[in-house]
């Protein structure tokens, strides 16, 4: 009878134990590093960087419906990157941008764009694809994002625009799958880091999702956990019946949720091209605003902010009927914040009552009163129909 022992050792899971191990570091011997800002809107007197709004070699997110100026917001902080004219850690040393672009034509759309918003042309670059096995290659990620990373520091890139940023992941990449578009995008947030560039993805909101706005994002299940910060833009009705455009960080991971959101234009120029002129837009960051993002989508499903719809309306006709029937709209939304109103309620509430706005005064000086009904009728001579 042998005398060897029952046991044997497994010989490849030794090997396999040999080659995986766990490494412990103290806490004491990691590096602690700032955050710094590509965009920071600090004013002066605060704690510094604490108005921080993109983080720099991170992943931002610019996201809206359509038509509200995304792509021109893009174009705008372009302008400033290559002119080194944004607030932040950039101020003053222009670097490259370079701008990727699927659905927008350089020649009409692009290029007129970028010279309305003045930016250095020099500095901003269209990135084509050249593959002796693929006559019609695209960028796409993420098999191009080693050569993405190079072309950065060759050319001193501080800003990768991915326009849309979906659009540029591997068609074999399922984009409702946020596991498949996490791996297609993580490399790409690495060589950010490593290659020292920013990426200012656009998305587009989705119908669904109520009033937050991360929800929103088309494909957000994936960009949820990568994204450092989320822009968001909407547009509400203003006091004069004129269309406002609202810019909200609405995803602030590395430093303060809750800062001022802003107003913005989005106004035409004329650009002079080699065949005459072209008529574009371009974005016009304007004041801090007290409505956000989030309020307009909650008005958008019906949800109130700060008061209930009728609420809201019985205070806003208490006060106009204890006033004559007429007030400025300034005055009125001045008194509603008070009384924890915010501007898109008061703005339902207006419509509710049938309210109506007239402008006075030109300028810096031009201002919007508010009537009701009745107090429009004597004032104008005309009667306006009741509505349910």
């Amino acid at each position: 009878m042998s005398n060897a022992p029952s046991w044997q050792p497994n010989v490849d899971a030794e090997k396999e134990e040999a080659a995986r191990r766990l490494v412990l570091t103290p806490a004491s011997t990691i590096r602690m590093r700032r955050v710094r800002w590509l965009w920071d809107t600090t004013p002066s007197g605060a704690a510094p960087t604490s108005h921080g709004r993109i983080p720099l070699n991170s992943l931002a997110i610019a996201a809206g419906g359509p038509g509200l100026g995304k792509s021109q917001y893009a174009v705008w902080l372009t302008a400033r990157i290559t002119t080194g004219t944004l607030p932040g850690e950039l101020y003053g040393k222009p670097r490259g941008v370079i701008y990727a672009a699927t659905e927008d034509s350089w020649a009409y759309t692009i290029a007129p764009r970028l010279v309305a918003a003045g930016a250095d042309m020099d500095l901003v670059f269209r990135v084509d694809v050249r593959d002796d096995e693929e006559m019609h290659a695209r960028l796409t990620l993420p098999k191009d994002i080693s050569l993405m990373g190079k072309a950065a520091e060759a050319y001193s890139v501080g800003l990768l625009v991915a326009d849309p940023l979906l659009s540029m992941i591997d068609a074999s990449i399922n984009d409702y799958r946020a596991a498949e578009v996490r791996s297609a995008l993580e490399p790409l947030v690495a060589a950010a880091d490593q290659h020292c560039f920013t990426i200012l993805g656009l998305a587009h909101f989705t119908k669904a999702g109520g009033a937050d706005p991360l929800s929103r994002i088309a494909g957000s299940g994936a960009f949820g956990q990568l994204i450092r910060c989320l822009i968001a833009f909407a547009k509400q009705e203003g006091e004069d019946g004129v269309d406002e455009f609202v810019m909200s960080l609405e995803k602030n991971n590395l430093g303060r949720l809750g800062l001022p959101s802003h107003s913005y234009e989005i106004q035409p120029v004329t650009v002079e091209t080699d065949e005459g002129p072209t008529y574009v837009s371009r974005f016009v960051l304007g004041p801090e605003s007290m409505t956000s993002v989030r309020d307009v989508m909650r008005a958008e499903t019906n949800g109130d902010v700060g008061g209930s719809g009728n609420e809201v309306a019985e205070w806003l006709q208490g006060r106009l009927t204890d006033l004559g029937g007429s007030e400025e709209a300034r005055e009125i939304k001045k008194a509603a914040r008070k009384e924890g109103y915010s501007d898109s309620s008061v703005d339902r509430a207006k419509k509710k009552l049938n309210i109506q706005s007239k402008q006075q005064g030109f300028g810096r000086d031009r201002t919007a009163h508010w009537y009701l009904p009745e107090a429009w009728a004597k004032a104008t001579h005309t009667d306006l129909p009741r509505t349910a």
